[in-house]
């Protein structure tokens, strides 16, 4: 019979494998979504300049120039999800912000002129010219976001990897990581029966064995800050007050104290830290700062 802990490991790569599955089959949809309303608003916005403009080289340049209006419209919409990944809500860069979104209307009202220019030469009433482009354009907006908003979550997935912002159940139970006893319950040998168990041990070897303490790897230890050393509190009070890094002095001090045990994997000491990877930067270049000056004035 299969131990308890095989049957919950089996259980776990069962799951992981099945939401892995339906995020695979999800982002397919999502795909073939973006590539109907991105041909269909290509093709309204061409159809458009091919009917408005005469023949000869002028009518080719019109048909050029009006793909850029989706081609546009369709980059805004990733940069926007894009750029909030990369610089953190913390650090999130307001006027970039509303330059983008900016960006993203004006290519949005630029395409949709096509379309509804193109539907009304198709015979669609003007009461409803307006549906096509709200629709087509709407379109590629929603698709083009989902990509990118799931794209962090699957390749996480992937990797048998948590992910950070799970707001689905499917999403967070297939991101767990799959412990060693899942990946064995995969192997057939795992279903063979399990050999009789050892004979316990003597009360006496018992206890002395529960004595025994447990140490931990110092990869999966996060230092306290009440416990650190006053030059890292210190430091990190510095940085904090010089408003390099907008976070408590607290988180500060952990990522010097993770970095000084000699990790050197941003992507490790943020997860350590529970920041994101774009911190932990802006804390070891401010502490690397802080050190040249102080080296500076004692010279």
């Amino acid at each position: 019979m299969m131990t308890a802990t095989s049957m919950s490991g089996h259980r776990a790569a069962a799951e992981a494998k099945a939401a892995w599955s339906t995020m695979r089959a999800d982002r397919r949809f999502l795909w073939f979504w973006l590539s109907i309303a991105t041909f269909l608003s290509v093709a309204g916005n061409v159809g458009h300049a091919w009917l408005e403009v005469g023949v000869g080289a002028a009518r080719f340049m019109a048909i050029g120039w009006a793909v850029a209006p989706p081609a546009l419209l369709m980059l805004a919409i990733h940069g926007l999800p894009t750029l909030s990944r990369m610089l953190g809500r913390d650090d999130r860069d307001r006027l970039l912000t509303a330059v983008v979104w900016g960006v993203t209307v004006g290519a949005f009202g630029w395409s949709a002129f096509g379309i509804f220019g193109f539907s009304i030469a198709m015979g669609l009433p003007g009461q409803m010219a307006w549906v096509a482009p709200f629709v087509i354009d709407l379109s590629v907006f929603g698709a083009t976001r989902g990509l990118v908003l799931t794209a962090p979550i699957a390749a996480r997935m992937k990797m048998g990897v948590e992910p950070v912002h799970a707001d689905s159940g499917a999403a967070a139970v297939g991101a767990q990581q799959v412990p060693p006893a899942a990946i064995s319950a995969l192997d057939p040998q795992s279903l063979r029966p399990s050999p009789s168990p050892a004979p316990e041990p003597p009360p006496s070897v018992a206890t002395a064995v529960d004595r025994v303490p447990v140490q931990e790897s110092a990869d999966d230890v996060v230092p306290d800050a009440s416990v650190l050393g006053p030059d890292t509190l210190t430091l990190a009070e510095d940085i904090v007050a010089s408003g390099a890094v907008r976070k408590p002095v607290e988180t500060v001090a952990t990522i010097l104290a993770v970095a000084a045990q000699g990790e050197s994997r941003k992507a490790a000491i943020a997860e350590r830290s529970g920041v994101h990877h774009s911190v932990v930067t802006k804390t070891l270049e401010a502490a690397k700062s802080h050190r040249r000056q102080q080296i500076a004035a004692v010279r």
